[in-house]
């Protein structure tokens, strides 16, 4: 538990100084990486905290329906929870949150409830068309995960599998296009939790088997990533093993021994320069320059001027 107090700290802190808004956004982003970290301990933790922010805005504004949004998602983190010193303070903020409920007036601010009966593949693909169509494009990541977010806690407070299911394969698919485009494959590794809950939570056939296409896709792009990485350290070897066979050739190495003297040298150059037998006259002035010696003067100019 201290561990998650100290990952929720920073979250609670930002909430204090700018409000409940601010706060509610921040635990729903925090909610996201708990659940791709499979992270249950803090998951649940994180659901009881937004309950809490409910509790607080229906208190505040005397609004029933944030009172039995915080109940419904109080139910949920019980259902998750195997802490039973966790699981005993989300009862006891359950029973609260009822006799707040009591105590409010009939004449409360309620939030209309998703009729669950009419739910079809057509209005959950609507729910998702403007967070869907970002996606698409290369934008905050971060800005998503939260909108998605908020559509699965709406899910989950309406009972709605099969929204709960879709929200939590698009937060999946966020991770799989941050791994494919990062090559981290951290972000697959939680594309893949995602996609596994998703899994868990699907009732029909055809959302799993989209699911597990899913799924193999993911798997596919680990595999390309990790051979290319492979692949990497092979390479610099090679070059590595290359650059030391050229040191072998080097210059330096192939330079004459200091022990030859500067004569014998120009001797061998002579030789290089004008095969025996050449006629050719300013080959044979060229020569006399470099057997004559530095001090040539004059007279060596002259010859290579004609």
């Amino acid at each position: 538990m201290l561990r998650v107090c100290d990952k929720l700290r920073e979250v609670d802190e930002k909430g204090r100084r700018y409000g409940l808004a601010r706060a509610e956004t921040g635990y729903l982003r925090a909610l996201v990486d708990a659940m791709a970290d499979t992270d249950r301990l803090a998951e649940v933790e994180l659901l009881k905290t937004l309950c809490d922010v409910n509790v607080e805005k229906g208190r505040l504004g005397k609004d029933v329906g944030k009172f039995n949004t915080a109940l419904a998602l109080y139910l949920a983190a019980m259902v998750r929870c195997y802490h039973e010193e966790q699981a005993d303070g989300i009862e006891h903020r359950y029973h609260y949150t009822e006799r707040l409920l009591q105590g409010v007036s009939s004449k409360g601010k309620k939030q209309p409830t998703e009729d669950k009966g009419t739910t079809t593949p057509a209005k959950v693909a609507e729910k998702f068309q403007a967070l869907d169509k970002r996606r698409a494009t290369r934008g905050n990541t971060d800005s998503l995960l939260i909108g998605y977010a908020q559509v699965m806690v709406e899910a989950i407070v309406n009972d709605n599998s099969m929204l709960e299911t879709e929200a939590i394969k698009s937060l999946g698919d966020v991770y799989l296009k941050r791994g494919t485009e990062t090559g981290d494959t951290r972000n697959l590794t939680r594309a893949t939790a995602l996609y596994n809950r998703a899994l868990a939570r699907c009732h029909n056939v055809h959302g799993t088997v989209v699911i597990v296409h899913r799924l193999l896709h993911t798997a596919k792009i680990r595999q390309d990533i990790t051979r290319t990485r492979n692949k990497r350290p092979t390479r610099l070897q090679q070059q590595q093993d290359v650059r030391r066979r050229m040191g072998h050739f080097s210059p330096f190495s192939a330079a004459p021994s200091s022990d030859r003297t500067t004569s014998q040298i120009d001797d061998d150059i002579v030789h290089d320069i004008v095969q025996p037998g050449s006629g050719d006259e300013s080959s044979q002035c060229l020569v006399r320059v470099l057997r004559g010696g530095r001090g040539t003067g004059q007279a060596g100019s002259d010859c290579l001027l004609h």
